[in-house]
Order: C-alpha cells, then sequence, then structure tokens
C-alpha cells in the first residue's frame, strides 16, 4: 500500500499530530507565569457632592372606585357542573367561550376527556363513574 509522504518523509496524519501536540504544549507554557505580586492598595471613593431634589411630578389621572384606584375586571372565571349531578355538565355564561376544560373523578382518577358543547360548555362521560366538569371561561 502507497502512503503518500513529502520530502521529509512525514505523512500527513504525523503532521498534524505533530502541529497538535505542538500547539498543546504552547497553551501550556503559555499559561505559566510567575508568582502573582501583592494586593494593591484601595482606591479613594468618590469626593463629589449628593445632587440636588427633583422636580415634582404632575398628578395622575383621577382615580376610580376601587383599593389601588383601578378594578379592572376578572379576565377568567371558572365554572363547575353540580356536585351530584349525574351528567357532569357545566356551561358558560353567553357571552362567554370556554378556554380550558378538564372532568375531575369524585372518587379515584378518572381518564376521560371532556366533550365539548358549543363553545359555551362542557360534560364528561359517566361510564364508568360520575365525573364533575370544571371549565375556564372567559368573556368574548
Amino acid at each position: 500500500m502507497f502512503i503518500p509522504r513529502d520530502r521529509w518523509g512525514l505523512t500527513d496524519m504525523t503532521k498534524n499530530m505533530l502541529a497538535g501536540s505542538m500547539l498543546i504544549v504552547a497553551l501550556a507554557l503559555a499559561g505559566c507565569s510567575g508568582p502573582k505580586g501583592d494586593k494593591g492598595d484601595k482606591g479613594d471613593t468618590g469626593k463629589g457632592e449628593p445632587g440636588s431634589r427633583g422636580a415634582q411630578g404632575d398628578p395622575g389621572p383621577p382615580r376610580k372606585d376601587g383599593r389601588d384606584g383601578s378594578t379592572p375586571p376578572p379576565q377568567f372565571r371558572v365554572v363547575r357542573s353540580a356536585p351530584d349531578a349525574m351528567s357532569g355538565t357545566a356551561m358558560c355564561a353567553a357571552d362567554e367561550l370556554v378556554v380550558s376544560a378538564t372532568c375531575i373523578a369524585k372518587l379515584g382518577t378518572t381518564n376521560e376527556a371532556p366533550t365539548t358543547i358549543g363553545d359555551t360548555g362542557a360534560s364528561c362521560p359517566t361510564q364508568n363513574q360520575p365525573a364533575q366538569a370544571v371549565l375556564l371561561c372567559a368573556k368574548r
């Protein structure tokens, strides 16, 4: 088998290994430095005078009734089906839509997914055990 060599008799693989070894030695020697000197003295602190106080800001908008001056409307509402109902159906108001729905088992666990009723309600199937539908409703 013919392996190409340069005029010094080195193969490409040998040249690459030699170059890598020289790089490692150079990096190792560059990291070696003399002993570390003593820590210098701490510099002087600033000697400036404190600035003057800023001007009073403009008054804010008039307040509305509420704790902090404004009462934002609630973004979501949680609706549950009746606890004693066997159907497990829950409905949002007419001006709301279902954002999320889940089925919660009254006893043990359930793997049932809720069935949506339009965009305002959901029900849980009651094959094995009654489950309660829990909806997250939002205004349209």
